[in-house]
């Protein structure tokens, strides 16, 4: 007696069942758009930058009346520096709404158990932290972009009624303009790598906190106190927000704006290697 067998369909699910880096950048993006954090707290770094600057600006005083009471001083106020300051004002608590998004973007899933499907889907792992990076830079890097030529705009729009002198379409205020939206970039990104080392959310963003505002206040205050540590005045310029202000166009004691990138970027790298080498070794 015989059996039937079912003749072959040739119909092979390939295409279907193939993973690429592609689509796991697209399921990155789903799952980072579809989070109602990540709306609000892109509005909040919108908000923060350009109500900054509105206010600065407006309580600045005129650059004539800040010479009058600077007095003997007042000759070698930088003006542009002054405009610089007021635009970019909101840059320091913008910094610290992005990277909470990055903690968040990996602690969450750690908290719910999604990182578990995540890896079901990619084995590897390594691609679903770099597309995660990947996303959260290019969503700050344009959010970052665009707040930050709002608040040039209304910084010099404001000033220039006041007696301070500063080109938008400057290169300089260009390169300024630029160089924040990538610092939003990478502090998202630096962000994510300790948000992957640390795994919880309160953890994660009390460390990003501390690194990025409570260090630096506190190194302030040592300074203060310490004055003839001249070191501790020293490495100070390369805390990771002191080199956001270099890069923004701000002072960083001596250093170029391309030793402040290279900083920053270290710090980026350091992170999320670090994250990236724990994501492989520990269990989900």
């Amino acid at each position: 007696m015989s059996t039937a067998t079912a003749p072959a369909t040739g119909y092979v699910h390939a295409e279907v069942g193939r993973l690429s880096f592609l689509r796991v950048l697209r399921s990155e993006w789903i799952k980072l758009r579809s989070l109602r954090s990540t709306f609000w707290t892109l509005v909040a770094v919108v908000v923060l930058v350009v109500g900054f600057a509105a206010l600065l600006s407006a309580a600045i005083p005129n650059a004539t009346t800040l010479a009058t009471e600077s007095g003997p001083r007042g000759a070698t106020l930088d003006l542009n520096n002054i405009v610089a300051t007021a635009a970019t004002f909101g840059l320091r608590f913008a910094q610290l709404v992005v990277a909470v998004l990055g903690v968040l973007v990996i602690s969450g899933e750690f908290s719910t158990g999604m990182i578990r499907s995540s890896f079901a889907a990619v084995p590897h792992r390594f691609p679903v932290l770099a597309a995660k990076a990947i996303m959260l830079f290019a969503v700050s890097f344009v959010v970052g972009l665009v707040s930050m030529a709002a608040s040039w705009s209304i910084a010099i729009g404001v000033m220039s009624g006041k007696g301070y002198h500063r080109e938008l379409f400057a290169a300089s205020t260009l390169w300024s303009i630029l160089g924040a939206a990538v610092y939003l970039g990478l502090v998202a990104v630096f962000a994510l790598g300790i948000g992957t080392i640390i795994k919880a959310s309160a953890g994660g963003i009390a460390a990003v906190v501390g690194i990025l505002f409570v260090v630096p206040i506190l190194v302030q205050v040592a300074i203060g106190l310490l004055p003839k540590v001249t070191w501790l005045a020293d490495w100070s310029h390369y805390l990771i927000n002191n080199n956001g202000d270099g890069i923004a166009g701000l002072a960083n004691g001596s250093l170029e704006p391309w030793q402040n990138v290279l900083t920053v970027c270290i710090w980026t790298a350091v992170s999320f290697i670090v994250g990236a080498v724990l994501l492989q070794r520990r269990d989900a």
